[in-house]
C-alpha cells in the first residue's frame, strides 16, 4: 500500500514531508518537557547536568538539540505557509493564530501544529494493484 497525505483533503504533500513535521513537534515538545523536568528535579541554575553525563550520551544530547533546534525553525516556517495558505477560518480565529504564531514563535508553531495542522493534513490509502483485483 502507497501512502500520501492530502492537506485539507486536496493537495497532496509527500509522506516523507508529513512526518518530518510530525517529528519536528515531537521532538521539541520532548525536549522541552525533559529540561523542564530537568528544571524542577534540580533547580539550581549553575548545575551543568551535561558535565555529569558520558560524553558518548553528552554527543547524543548535542545532536538531539541540533535537530529540534533546526526542527523548530522549521516547524515554525511550515505552519506559517500553512497558515498563509490553508487556514480558511473567521477572522477573529485567523488573527488569533496569527498572534499565536508570532508571538509563541517555536511553541506557537506547536500548539497550532497539533490544534490545526493535524487535523487538515489527512492520510490518503491508496490500494494496491493486488488489493484493488481482490475485491
Amino acid at each position: 500500500m502507497s501512502q500520501t497525505f492530502l492537506i485539507n483533503g486536496k493537495d497532496p504533500i509527500p509522506s516523507f514531508l508529513a512526518w518530518l513535521i510530525a517529528s519536528w513537534a515531537i521532538s521539541l515538545a520532548a525536549f522541552t518537557a525533559m529540561g523542564l523536568i530537568v528544571w524542577m528535579v534540580w533547580g539550581e541554575p549553575d548545575h551543568n547536568l551535561l558535565d555529569a553525563l558520558p560524553v558518548s550520551v553528552s554527543i547524543l544530547f548535542g545532536i538531539w538539540g541540533v535537530y529540534t533546534g533546526i526542527g523548530a525553525l522549521l516547524l515554525s516556517i511550515a505552519m506559517w505557509i500553512y497558515w498563509a495558505r490553508y487556514e480558511r477560518s473567521s477572522r477573529g480565529v485567523r488573527a488569533r493564530w496569527f498572534l499565536a504564531l508570532l508571538l509563541g514563535m517555536y511553541y506557537g508553531a506547536l500548539i497550532y501544529e497539533f490544534y490545526i495542522w493535524r487535523k487538515g493534513v489527512i492520510k490518503n490509502v491508496t490500494a494496491s494493484p493486488a488489493m484493488k483485483s481482490a475485491q
